[in-house]
């Protein structure tokens, strides 16, 4: 493989391409309404976070920790029973 090919594929030590996979894998578990979809989320955006800091986006690591807790609640939340509605009669 060129390097340059090499470097534009692997310029991140693959962070990138770790938080792709692991998103993607978030979003099927979570589409077959599998509770592990959520940690799948989370080590995407932990994934995204690193690639953000060797990247210098404040932003991106801001967004992507949001996120990282939003999927952490959701894992918690899971099984949370519901309140129970009145009968509507």
């Amino acid at each position: 493989m060129p390097q340059s090919v090499h470097n534009f594929l692997f310029s991140y030590y693959g962070l990138d391409w770790a938080a792709a996979v692991f998103m993607f894998l978030s979003m099927h578990r979570l589409g077959i309404h599998k509770k592990d979809g959520f940690i799948f989320a989370a080590l995407a955006s932990i994934c995204w976070i690193a690639f953000n800091l060797i990247a210098h986006s404040a932003a991106g690591v801001i967004a992507n920790l949001i996120i990282a807790i939003m999927a952490y609640r959701s894992l918690t939340k899971w099984h949370a029973p519901k309140a129970q509605e009145p009968d509507s009669e």
